[in-house]
């Protein structure tokens, strides 16, 4: 049987990418260069070792030795992540296990403190950081899901807008899919667990969702082990509103610009749920990726108030309910400056009601990496 690579984490380390198995079945870590490791994910289960050397050659005029590519299975093989049968049914079993419980938090004591009071104390001032006008959101909320730390005031302004927001009905997290999703969107189906207790999920809604749609909502479970872009709503919407805190259907969106076609019909079909299973949308969502951790030159001050340009010109088009344009203004061009929000926000564009209104914005730099990230906030009153 062609040798299959596992659905592995992959992380960027100075020395490498550093490969380790999501599901705890093996223990391993291994470091391949970017160039190894995209080798390693030709072996899908449906190519030998022969069909690889080929393809290589072929689309890329790169002549590989059959020993480098042994050497290569024998390294992924020695760290279990290669598919065989005994890992594949361990593999199955953990994941069943794991989707019959809630969904741990993976960043707390990282990004906030898991301990109740401390996270009480933490909310509090983050809300201490929020300046200017703040309206309620009962037509819908955009928020970052950046790290909490670099843009205290916008999660404060977030937060703040949704304890003035009498609890919706349900909530639809529209977050973006940071790991490889096998569809356009995909779902998570058990309580979120908080600092504040689990915030519950609205199984039998996600269930009817799945039904309107023409693939599998329930596809890639363990993009959700550390997905930021849900744990962080989560979080904070247990927060604002406590014990009355709604039930959610948490989605993560692929940030694909060539699946238009789907999120038009995931947009479609969360608007018909919605006539059945009323929704508060809220996407989790950032904005502007610049300098050099992604691949472009070092920021100077252009690349800079380029990123701001297209960020705020940007969220006035959301608040604006112009929704097209909003994604015209950065698809067609290429996305140059790596905007994220565009797929979970144009998923969700028939949900969000009212008058709109850009609360607050910033450009967080990382002096470190020369970069920045933009997120901000917007939010929809109906009356």
């Amino acid at each position: 049987m062609p040798p299959k690579l596992r659905e592995l984490d992959v992380q960027e380390t100075p020395e490498g990418l550093a490969l380790t198995d999501p599901l705890g079945l093996s223990e391993q870590v291994l470091i391949l260069s970017p160039e190894a490791y995209y080798i390693a994910t030709l072996f899908d289960g449906t190519r030998s070792l022969e069909d690889v050397q080929a393809l290589l050659l072929r689309e890329h005029g790169s002549v590989v030795p059959r020993e480098k590519l042994e050497e290569l299975l024998t390294a992924l093989e020695k760290a279990r992540f290669l598919e065989d049968p005994q890992i594949r049914e361990l593999a199955e079993e953990r994941l069943r296990a794991y989707l019959r419980e809630p969904r741990p938090m993976a960043l707390a004591d990282r990004s906030y403190p898991r301990d109740p009071e401390a996270f009480r104390r933490y909310v509090e001032t983050l809300r201490a950081f929020h300046t200017g006008e703040v309206v309620p959101a009962s037509g819908g909320l955009l928020m970052p899901h950046l790290e909490p730390a670099r843009v205290p005031e916008l999660y404060g302004v977030a937060i703040e807008a949704m304890r003035r927001t009498p609890p919706p009905e349900r909530v639809v997290v529209l977050g973006v899919a940071h790991r490889g999703v096998a569809e356009v969107a995909a779902a998570w189906g058990t309580p979120l667990e908080t600092p504040l207790g689990p915030l519950p999920v609205d199984l039998e809604a996600l269930q009817a969702l799945d039904a309107l749609l023409p693939f599998e909502l329930f596809n890639s479970p363990l993009a959700f082990r550390e997905e930021h872009s849900i744990e962080f709503p989560a979080v904070f919407m247990k927060a604002a509103w406590t014990d009355a805190a709604p039930p959610v259907l948490p989605l993560i969106v692929s940030g694909d610009p060539e699946r238009k076609a789907g999120l038009d019909e995931l947009a479609r079909a969360l608007a018909l749920l919605a006539e059945r299973y009323p929704l508060w949308p809220l996407a989790s969502v950032d904005l502007s990726h610049v300098g050099a951790r992604f691949g472009h030159p070092p920021l100077d001050h252009e690349r800079v108030t380029q990123a701001r340009t297209v960020d705020r010109r940007y969220l006035e088009l959301v608040a604006a309910g112009s929704f097209d344009a909003a994604w015209a203004s950065l698809v067609p061009a290429g996305n140059p400056t790596y905007v994220d929000a565009y797929a979970a926000v144009h998923a969700g564009h028939r949900l969000f009601a009212g008058r709109g209104a850009v609360l607050d914005y910033a450009l967080s730099p990382e002096i470190p990496t020369l970069s920045a990230v933009g997120a901000g906030v917007v939010a929809f009153e109906t009356s």
